[in-house]
């Protein structure tokens, strides 16, 4: 256990302090984001946006250390997990293409398709992001979504399923990582469901919307975690979100 700590503190130390910022500004967002009547519900229960954003900065915190742990551990169990220290060439090429082609992909469904059937979909554009909001964004979405989904739950389905099925196998084989790869982008995608619903209302067409966008970035940033590593598929995340809401501010 110290060896692991006095390894990959600095990485424990980055996902705290990511989950504690982004925590921080996503609080304060849903917050702000409720519709005005369950606004009042929330501050008549002593439920200020100042107390949701610490409890979230908290919350985000405990994921990024104690899942981001047991992330690591399982990951290298399992081949997922990558200890170099080194940027590559190649895989940030790999995030930055993502990153492009993910951000024009968050916008113009809904510009194309989506918001010609829900017009609560383009009303949801009226109002441009704050600066609270990307950050939470980028540190929330980009890293400790990261952590959750793909370093702890990716990890977590590819060793149990390696366990259960080829536990003769040295590593987990490539069927294997391919439906972790699918779980996590699934539960990705089922996560966004309670949001999408209250910004958004629940309908056929707004879950598929959901699953379909938002479960094709978790195979996605799952795939490039397990070809090139976690940081790289955090850097395609954040860099959505930041081409997506740069695209948002200046063109819609």
């Amino acid at each position: 256990m110290k060896q692991f700590i006095k390894k990959y503190w600095k990485t424990l130390l980055f996902f705290a302090i990511a989950g504690l910022i982004g925590g921080f500004c996503t609080g304060l967002y849903v917050l702000n984001s409720y519709p005005p009547e369950m606004q009042e519900e929330a501050l008549s229960q002593g439920l200020t946006p100042t107390i949701m954003a610490l409890v979230s900065a908290m919350q985000g915190a405990g994921y990024g250390v104690v899942l981001g742990a047991v992330g690591i551990w399982l990951g290298k169990k399992t081949g997922l997990w990558q200890d170099e220290r080194h940027f590559k060439f190649t895989s940030v090429i790999a995030s930055f293409f993502a990153a492009i082609v993910g951000g024009l992909l968050l916008i113009l469904p809904d510009l194309l398709f989506f918001g010609k059937y829900n017009e609560a979909i383009m009303n949801s554009y009226a109002e441009k992001p704050t600066v609270v909001y990307i950050i939470g964004a980028i540190l929330y979405g980009g890293v400790i979504e990261e952590v959750m989904l793909r370093l702890f739950w990716m990890s977590l389905v590819a060793f149990i399923l390696w366990k259960l099925f080829v536990r003769r196998e040295e590593k987990p084989t490539v069927s294997i990582f391919v439906a972790s790869n699918i779980m996590a982008a699934l539960l990705f995608a089922a996560g966004h469901l309670p949001g999408t619903f209250q910004l958004l209302g629940n309908s056929p067409l707004i879950i598929a919307r959901c699953f379909l966008l938002n479960g094709a970035f978790g195979l996605l940033f799952g795939r490039l975690y397990r070809k090139h590593g976690i940081e790289y598929a955090m850097l395609a995340h954040g860099g959505c979100h930041i081409v997506s809401k740069l695209i948002w501010i200046l063109f819609i």
